[in-house]
């Protein structure tokens, strides 16, 4: 029976000589000057959502690592291309679409996260202090923790409320369902006839200023707020490689990559802040006898000590990295 979901949308897993499917990262887009807004606008959420189809095998049938870390980025690349072409894409069809992407890209965290935590943040700390068998008892309660929550990630991917969520905002993009019919909208296709080249300069300025605000006084920025200007810089470099192929390669391919270097260390910051909330999470178990609740809680403050001095060498890197940033110019500039 043929597949009836858009062509966009099928599996385009590349698999292994086994037969497993594979992680697939995102491609780049084909935006070109001649395009028009909505025809760039069409683009980008199509290949967004080729990404994200792309991955649901690799997580729902192989449980893979990767292919789940693939699927979060194409959520959250998805979540920024409904806000990133213009005050004429933002409409209720489009705002509750943007809304749903969010939702299930919070459906999958938790599962994210803990690998993030057993693989990034946990696991190099035992490599390196040693010990094993002290950390015995917290690895099996984050693997434990993390198995349930695979199981909730496959559950929401395999419900038929994902495939018609992925069905609706290509069908969006497709059939332009989110316009309005009244004086508002003729004005809206006015404007989406325009070439693309016409609002790129004007969507990335506006949120590189975004970043620029929250970075102010970023040597004493709080958790919170690196949290949010590491969702700024998270936004912006998207942006920047959406609108990308409309500008010289070799200036686009440095901005984007100063970016991504700046995202990561903060995403490293975040991490490091976030691994006493998990550690709380995992020791917190009224039932547990008090001599195996002691060998948790040690455990637990090797770990946390260490990140506690990790972060402060983060901190540095991030502020060293933000005076890079800062002073690059803009290659849409």
């Amino acid at each position: 029976m043929d597949d009836p979901r858009p062509a966009i949308l099928r599996s385009t897993s590349r698999r292994r000589s086994d037969g497993e499917a594979r992680a697939i990262g995102a491609r780049p887009l084909s935006l070109a000057k001649s395009m028009t807004l909505e025809d760039a606008f069409r683009v980008t959420v199509l290949e967004c959502l080729a990404h994200i189809a792309a991955n649901v095998a690799a997580v729902t049938r192989h449980r893979d690592v990767e292919g789940l870390h693939q699927l979060r980025v194409g959520l959250r690349r998805l979540h920024v291309a409904f806000g990133a072409f213009g005050d004429e894409f933002r409409t209720p069809v489009l705002g509750e679409l943007k809304a749903r992407t969010k939702a299930f890209s919070d459906l999958v965290a938790p599962a994210r996260d803990l690998d993030v935590f057993i693989d990034e943040l946990f696991e190099p700390v035992v490599a390196k202090l040693g010990h094993d068998e002290t950390f015995k008892i917290l690895r099996a309660r984050a693997e434990r923790a993390r198995e349930r929550a695979w199981d909730d990630a496959v559950e929401h991917l395999a419900r038929a409320d994902f495939s018609v969520f992925q069905d609706d905002a290509a069908a969006a993009a497709e059939a332009r369902s989110w316009l309005g019919r009244d004086i508002a909208g003729m004005k809206a296709r006015l404007a989406l006839r325009a070439p693309v080249t016409e609002i790129s300069e004007r969507v990335l300025d506006e949120q590189l200023m975004r970043v620029r605000k929250r970075a102010r006084g970023i040597k004493a920025l709080e958790h919170r707020e690196c949290h949010r200007l590491r969702i700024a810089v998270k936004k912006l470099r998207y942006t920047a490689e959406f609108y990308g192929p409309l500008y010289r390669k070799k200036s686009m391919k440095c901005y984007v990559n100063q970016l991504k270097t700046f995202q990561d260390l903060l995403g490293h910051l975040n991490d490091a802040a976030q691994v006493r909330a998990a550690l709380s999470r995992l020791t917190a178990d009224e039932t547990t006898a008090p001599h195996v609740q002691a060998d948790l809680c040690f455990a637990a403050g090797l770990v946390n000590g260490w990140h506690c001095a990790r972060a402060e060498r983060l901190g540095k890197k991030v502020l060293k990295r933000w005076d890079k940033v800062r002073r690059r110019q803009p290659f849409w500039a």
